[in-house]
This record gives structure tokens, sequence and C-alpha cells, in this order.
């Protein structure tokens, strides 16, 4: 099943067949499960605004095959509906997310963030990582993710920033919040890099912030995003980084914030 009829799927409720090829070690890739269950939020909004925030609890590894999707509007409000979606399989949560979806409205406070986007040079000039059965996650064969800075996950490097140019390998006809989503987290943690050897590690949770408005009537993107990584602080287990999302002119598009576990 294709990623555009997973989406549409979610966004029906009930049952969605994940598709082979989008696993990341034994589990499903995160941003397809947050794309999943964002489309599933989006599915039972009874007025379509933009997403502002979305927040995804990694319960337990999601595989591919069968699964069950839910939502329900927790409150709409005349600026502000909240929605909560929960993925599951044989019965158990796998996942469950907070979206948060916010009328566009005029403000006196605007300004520009203050992380401005790098420069990362010309992205046709970089061979994207390829996808090598055995090697790469297997869902890099969806991904198009071209690394300019950082270093490649377990050489022991000495910080742990990362950046680069990510898109979807086929764009959609039409590219929404969910294909954000799900090509958001599609990097390395930050922080695995400076691991010497390899050692297991998940994201626990993720936060997307949306900083612009994509859709209808919002920021018009050819679905290729400039990225940077900062891992903010690791210990007792667990890694903290933040990564922000420009559109390819500067315009800032996400903020992502993940709590990551490290088995090593």
């Amino acid at each position: 099943m294709p990623l555009q009829d997973m989406l549409d799927a979610a966004a029906a409720g009930g049952t969605v067949e994940i598709e082979d090829g989008w696993t990341q070690g034994r589990a499903i890739y995160g941003g397809l499960t947050g794309a999943l269950l964002l489309s599933a939020a989006k599915g039972t909004l009874p007025e379509r605004h933009p997403l502002r925030s979305l927040t995804v609890s990694f319960v337990s590894p999601a595989t591919p095959g069968t699964a069950e999707v839910t939502a329900e509007v927790l409150r709409a409000g005349s600026n502000v509906t909240q929605c909560q979606a929960t993925l599951r399989q044989d019965g158990a949560v796998v996942a469950t997310a907070l979206a948060s979806f916010g009328r566009h409205r005029e403000s006196a406070l605007a300004m520009a963030p203050a992380h401005p986007m790098p420069d990362l040079g010309d992205a046709d000039a970089i061979e994207p990582f390829p996808y090598m059965e055995g090697l790469t996650p297997e869902f890099y064969r969806f991904v198009d993710l071209r690394q300019v800075g950082g270093q490649i996950p377990f050489s022991g490097a000495d910080a742990g920033e990362l950046s680069g140019w990510t898109a979807l390998r086929e764009t959609p006809d039409v590219f929404g919040e969910e294909h954000l989503v799900a090509i958001a987290d599609a990097w390395p943690p930050a922080a695995i890099q400076m691991l010497s050897g390899f050692a297991p590690a998940s994201s626990l949770t993720w936060t997307l912030e949306l900083v612009a408005e994509l859709g209808e009537g919002g920021l018009a993107t050819d679905g290729r995003f400039a990225y940077e990584a900062t891992t903010d602080a690791a210990r007792d287990g667990y890694a903290h980084t933040h990564a922000m999302l420009w559109r390819p002119d500067g315009t800032p598009v996400a903020i992502s914030r993940q709590t990551i576990t490290v088995f090593g």
C-alpha cells in the first residue's frame, strides 16, 4: 500500500495495512507512525485549521501489517481544536498522539526565528543516502536524505550536530502536513554519532511544532527542506535533541524536539 493510501485509510479511521519496507530495525519508522496518527486526527476535525503542534509517544514497537487507528476531538474551541489519536496492534496500544490545530489570527507579535537556516549549499550537488539492504534502515527506500554536516551514526564524533536536505523520493501531488511529519523524523538521532560503537536507540517522545502553515492557503513547497539538529543533553540512557526545518529559501517551517532512549 503506497504512503498516500495508508494516510487516506488512517484519515477514514479503522483498519490500516502498514506496508512492508517502512521499518527501522524491528519497528515501523516513527515518522510514518506520526503521519498516520495525524491523518486520523485530521479525519475527525469538525472544521479544518492548520496544524500547530503534534506530540507522539511511542509506547511499543509498531510492526508491518494490520493496525487499528482511532481518533477523537478532545475540545473544539473557537480558535483551537485539540485531538487525540491512538494506534493499536493486536489490541495493544503501540503509539498515541496529541494534535493541536489553530485558526490563523492576526497578531501584533511577530519575530524572526533566532536560529537562521545554515548554508547547506546546493542540494542537487549532493548524492542522497542510498538504500542498501541490510545496511541502511528499510524506510530509506522512500526518503531522500542528503547529509551536509555531522558524522555517520556510531562513529565516535566529538559533537552531536547534524544537517542536510530531506524530502520524499516521490513527491505527492499535494504536499500536506502529514507528509512533512513523514519526513521530519527521517534523520538518525543526532546524538548517536557520538557513540563509538553500535548501540540500540529509539525515540521515546517526539514533538513537531509548525511555525508556518502548510496546505491550502498556506506555505507552498516543493517538498524539500533544509534540516539541522542539535543534541541539547545526554545522560542516564536518554538523549534530548531539537531540530529545525526550513524551505530552501530560508523560510522556517517547523521545530522538532525529541527524547531518545539509548541502550549503550
